[in-house]
């Protein structure tokens, strides 16, 4: 399991990251509450499932001057 924490843009964070599915990897939301969503992973490696997670949000226009957190939970 992944998390990432984020005070702004969380929402768009989650649609990001459940609409990523390449390489058979992919991440289903499994709880939000506050500034922190927790992932289901496809990923057996969980470290290089955060990184890729991490990757995903920084692509997006809107994260270029966002303070965010992913991680392994």
């Amino acid at each position: 399991m992944i998390f990432v924490n984020s005070a702004l843009y969380l929402d768009k964070m989650v649609a990001v990251l459940e609409a990523y599915d390449e390489d058979g990897v992919s991440f289903k939301l499994n709880d939000k509450k506050g500034m922190r969503a927790t992932f289901t992973t496809t990923a057996t490696d969980l470290d290089a499932a955060a990184k890729t997670a991490k990757a995903e949000i920084k692509k997006q226009s809107w994260a270029s001057a966002i303070l965010f957190q992913v991680g392994v939970a």
